[in-house]
């Protein structure tokens, strides 16, 4: 039977004070002020590639959902509105941003190549897939109306968007304009939470090991 010696023998949660403690993938080491006593700070690992399918996916999903649903609109509400009783399908033709924002000639294609650019240098250091959802249902949605900017009369850059939820009391809007505000609201309430966890790690109390040092010391 082997023998195990003290050269062999360590414990997780002891460190040789002679000895320089490097972050692991997964956390990353901070020193006790008062007693110098090494604490390592739990961080989440960065699901890596997953992040980028899981954005697509969504930013394709709702893209084809919205071009899809608009020329159903166009096709069918060119000459009536259908009333569902709680809201109206209305055929409207937007000029404007989302919900009849106005802007200046040109405007709305430059702010969806400046999203989709600032969430794409976002996804490298994105460490939760529910994120990346969120920022997908923003990219997906800047895409569809800037679709239509691009490719409806009167043509780049001033193309009229096509909307056609009516709730009466409301802007007409569509569904590239519900995905940009959900995943705007998901990405603010996700982002409030995950400070709050990585807020809650820090101040955690920091347990020290009671196993005897088993490590030999060094010469």
């Amino acid at each position: 039977m082997a023998q195990v010696t003290d050269e062999t023998r360590t414990t997780p949660d002891t460190v040789d004070p002679g000895e320089d403690v490097q972050p692991d993938a997964h956390g990353s080491t901070t020193e006790d002020a008062e007693d110098g006593v090494d604490v390592r700070v739990p961080r989440r690992a960065l699901p890596g590639r997953l992040v980028w399918v899981v954005w697509a996916a969504v930013a394709v999903a709702v893209l084809v959902c919205d071009q899809a649903t608009k020329a159903i609109a166009v096709a069918e509400l060119s000459d009536r509105v259908i009333d569902l009783g709680v809201m109206d399908l209305r055929l409207v033709r937007n000029p404007n941003a989302a919900f009849g924002i106005p802007g200046f000639s040109g405007m709305f294609p430059i702010v969806a190549i400046v999203v989709v650019t600032m969430i794409v240098r976002t996804l490298p250091d994105t460490d939760r897939l529910s994120l990346a959802a969120g920022y997908g249902l923003l990219t997906g949605g800047a895409l569809g109306n800037a679709i239509d900017r691009i490719a409806r009369h009167p043509g780049l850059p001033n193309g009229h968007v096509v909307d056609f939820f009516d709730l009466r009391w409301f802007p007409v809007f569509n569904i590239a304009d519900s995905a940009i505000v959900c995943g705007a609201i998901a990405l603010g309430l996700l982002l409030m939470l995950a400070e709050r966890e990585e807020r809650r790690l820090a101040e955690a109390p920091r347990r020290r090991s009671v196993r005897p040092e088993t490590s030999t010391p060094r010469r």
